[in-house]
C-alpha cells in the first residue's frame, strides 16, 4: 500500500489507488466479507486487493454459502 501513488492488486495485476492511507474511509469499507474470507485474503494475499477483486470474491462466497429459512 502506497499512500497517494498506485498500488497493484497482487490477485488480478490491475493498478488502482488503495484509500486506506487516505484522508476518507477506503471504498473497500464499503463491503463485507466473512470473517473467513478475511483470513483466507490475509493467509494468501499481502497487502491489498482492489475494490474489484473484493466484489467478485465477496458475491462468489455469498452465492456459495447455503440460504437460511
Amino acid at each position: 500500500m502506497t499512500p497517494g501513488g498506485p498500488d497493484r492488486c497482487p490477485r488480478c495485476g490491475r493498478s488502482f489507488t488503495c484509500g486506506a492511507a487516505g484522508p476518507a474511509p477506503c471504498a473497500c469499507t464499503t463491503l463485507t466479507l466473512s470473517r473467513a474470507l478475511a483470513q483466507q485474503l490475509r493467509d494468501r494475499y499481502s497487502g491489498c486487493l482492489c475494490l474489484a477483486c473484493l466484489r467478485e470474491l465477496a458475491a462468489a462466497e455469498s452465492r456459495a454459502s447455503p440460504r437460511r429459512s
